[in-house]
C-alpha cells in the first residue's frame, strides 16, 4: 500500500514473488522489521519493560517505531530507560568496527593476546553511550593503568600486614576516603559515568599509595580503604585475583630470601628472586621492607 505520509511504517510486508509469506485478511505478507520486537518484548517482557537496550543505529527509526506501534496498542508506555550504546571504533580515523566491513576482531581471538581483564578493563570504564576507540595503543593505556591499579592494591595489602590495630584512627584520613565515596557514587549514578567513576578509583589509588608510605599506618583505615577499593572495582567487573604462587607462599619465599641476606647467601637469595620473577612477581626492597606485586 501507498503511504498515507511520509513517517508511515509497514506493520505488515506484502509478499513478493518467492519470498516467505503468511495469508492475512490484508493480504498475502509478513509481519515488518519493528512489529516483530514489539511482539517479542510485549509477549514475553509486558506491556512495559524497565530497560531497553541497543545501538545508537537503532534509534530512528526502530525504537521510535517500536514505541509508536507497542503505545498505541497498549495504551501505556513501553519502556522506562533507553540505554542507547556507542560504537566499537577501530584505528586512527576512529572507523565504526563492523562485518560489513571486515574491520573487525573478535573477543575469544583478543583475549588469545591480551589479558582479558584489560579488554574488560577497557571496555567497562568507558560511559556506554560514548564510542570505544579500539587500538593497540589504547589497549597498551588499559594495561599500564590496570597495573599501577594493582600495585597500589598490593603496596596497601603489604603495609596492612604491619598495621597497628592501637593505633589511634585519623578521623581526617576517614573524612577523605567518605568524600571519595560519595563522588565516586555521584558519577556512577549519573547515567553510568564511568569516565569519571574510574578517575575516582585513581584517586584513591593514589592515596593509597601515599598512605603506604607513612611510618605508621592504622589497620582500621587501610582496611577501609581497600574495601572500597575492592567494591569500587568490582563495578567494572575487576578483581585482582591471586595466579600462580599463592600469597602465602610468596611471603614463605621472601622471609627465606631475607634470612639468606641476613646469612650472606646471596645465591640462594638471588635465586629465589628469580623463581619469583619466572612466575610474573616483582620484588621491592624498601626501607619498610620487601614488597612484592604480580606483573599485568
Amino acid at each position: 500500500a501507498i503511504k498515507e505520509d511520509p513517517l508511515d511504517f509497514a506493520l505488515w510486508k506484502s509478499a513478493k514473488e518467492g519470498e516467505i509469506s503468511w495469508e492475512a485478511p490484508w493480504g498475502a505478507g509478513r509481519p515488518g522489521w519493528h512489529i516483530e520486537c514489539s511482539v517479542m518484548a510485549t509477549k514475553h517482557l509486558g506491556e512495559t519493560i524497565d530497560i531497553h537496550g541497543g545501538g545508537q543505529d537503532l534509534e530512528f527509526p526502530h525504537h521510535e517505531n517500536e514505541i509508536a506501534q507497542s503505545e498505541a496498542k497498549t495504551g501505556k508506555t513501553f519502556a522506562n530507560y533507553w540505554m542507547h550504546n556507542g560504537y566499537v571504533t577501530i584505528g586512527d580515523d576512529n572507523e565504526k568496527m563492523s562485518k560489513s566491513l571486515g574491520n573487525f576482531i573478535t573477543a575469544h581471538e583478543l583475549i588469545q593476546q591480551v589479558d582479558p581483564q584489560v579488554i574488560r578493563f577497557l571496555m567497562a570504564t568507558t560511559q556506554y553511550r560514548r564510542p570505544i576507540r579500539y587500538s593497540e595503543t589504547v589497549l597498551q593505556e588499559a594495561a599500564v593503568n590496570l597495573q599501577r591499579l594493582h600495585t597500589a592494591k598490593e603496596n596497601a595489602t603489604f603495609r596492612l600486614a604491619q598495621a597497628s590495630s592501637t593505633l589511634a584512627t585519623d578521623e581526617a584520613d576517614l573524612a577523605t576516603l567518605l568524600v571519595l565515596e560519595e563522588r565516586f557514587v555521584a558519577e556512577m549514578d549519573d547515567d553510568f559515568n564511568c569516565a569519571n567513576g574510574i578517575t575516582v578509583v585513581y584517586e584513591l589509588a593514589k592515596w593509597l599509595n601515599t598512605y603506604s608510605e607513612r611510618e605508621a599506618v592504622s589497620e582500621a583505615v587501610l582496611t577501609s580503604a581497600l574495601e572500597k577499593f575492592a567494591a569500587w572495582l568490582q563495578v567494572f567487573g575487576i578483581v585482582f585475583a591471586a595466579a600462580g604462587y599463592l600469597d602465602e607462599e610468596v611471603d614463605q619465599l621472601i622471609a627465606e630470601r631475607n634470612q639468606a641476606r641476613k646469612d650472606k647467601n646471596f645465591a640462594r637469595s638471588d635465586e629465589i628472586r628469580d623463581l619469583l620473577k619466572e612466575q610474573g612477581i616483582i620484588l621491592e626492597d624498601t626501607p619498610q621492607g620487601t614488597r612484592w606485586r604480580r606483573e599485568a
